[in-house]
């Protein structure tokens, strides 16, 4: 079941349970979804598009597994939560897939990893990053890999010192992956890392309260937030990408009738005229209740993973395939 409550074209959906189904010939998989149908009876329909078996099962046997995505032009990037060296670039539309290599060890202790999949347009290769900082004197590591080739390589940036943690959710936009950083004092600011320069620069925040959730994405061809507190949603649009003054409100939710129980666990946005249906996972989705899922914005392509292989040693494989279990 799925209830909305309409504020203009802007949807609230909660849902009330997420049911997940294995196939006893293939248990261990990663079965990808599309969502069917949005406005259709207040329900939506999850579509099963395929699954890609997973290697190496004995390091996860007897585990609940969940595999984290990112999407970009089409294409996705999966990896397991529990083996980070099983992860894979993939087409859901051709059933195309590429196993990534294995990433470098991690031998001292660090903060949260942080994740990123983009696009360099002038060279037409995809990108895997891999963010992390070290607890004892905050040295930030930036690990990247380009899809296509058998290594990740190191790649010396300059940021600021106070950075103490970056989310872990990434943005895809305009040749640049974002994060939102937070510095030993807890401000808030976007660090873009630009993929023609190989550099960060930062952007500021619209201002908030503190005790908000904030996520950030590409909406409508701009860069976008959502901030979220007890009661209240906002999204902002960067109006001039770059201009840290260029933010502005484009929607807001309110309700003080309901309580915190009651907040939903998606916003959903309905383009009546560019036909785009949008959701948007909120912070306040109680994931035990309903266990842990990701909604992905997916534009279709029939790019060929062959398309983006450089040299000889990585092999693109594909689900159809007589010789892929499935």
């Amino acid at each position: 079941m799925i209830r909305h409550l309409h504020s203009g074209i802007f949807h609230l959906v909660e849902y009330d349970r997420i049911e997940w189904h294995e196939r006893r010939n293939n248990p261990l998989c990663c079965s990808v979804f599309e969502v069917l149908d949005p406005n259709s009876n207040n329900s939506i329909k999850l579509d099963p598009k395929f699954e890609i078996p997973i290697p190496d099962p004995k390091s996860i046997q007897g585990r609940r597994v969940y595999v984290d995505v990112l999407s970009c032009n089409g294409l996705f990037y999966l990896s397991c939560s529990m083996d980070r060296d099983i992860s894979l670039v993939c087409n859901p539309i051709t059933g195309e897939f590429i196993r990534l290599p294995k990433q470098p060890p991690i031998l001292r202790p660090y903060e949260q990893i942080s994740w990123g999949f983009g696009f360099h347009p002038k060279t037409n290769q995809y990108k895997v990053m891999r963010i992390y900082i070290f607890k004892h004197d905050r040295r930030m590591v930036v690990e990247m890999h380009t899809v296509g080739t058998s290594t990740w390589i190191n790649i010396e940036v300059d940021y600021p010192k106070n950075l103490i943690h970056v989310l872990n959710h990434s943005a895809y936009f305009n040749g640049a992956l974002h994060w939102i950083g937070i510095d030993v004092d807890g401000n808030d600011s976007i660090w873009a890392f630009n993929f023609d320069t190989e550099r960060f620069q930062s952007f500021s925040m619209p201002p908030k309260d503190q005790g908000t959730k904030v996520r950030i994405f590409e909406f409508r061809g701009s860069l976008c937030l959502i901030y979220f507190n007890d009661l209240l949603v906002t999204m902002w649009m960067m109006k001039r990408y770059g201009d840290g003054k260029s933010w502005a409100p484009i929607f807001q939710y309110t309700n003080s009738s309901i309580t915190t129980s009651q907040l939903p666990s998606c916003i959903g946005s309905l383009d009546r005229k560019n036909q785009e249906f949008r959701i948007f996972v909120t912070p306040w989705c109680d994931f035990k209740a309903h266990g842990k899922f990701q909604i992905i914005h997916h534009v279709p392509t029939l790019i060929p993973l062959k398309d983006i292989i450089i040299g000889d040693n990585v092999e693109v494989q594909n689900i159809y395939s007589p010789d892929n279990p499935n």
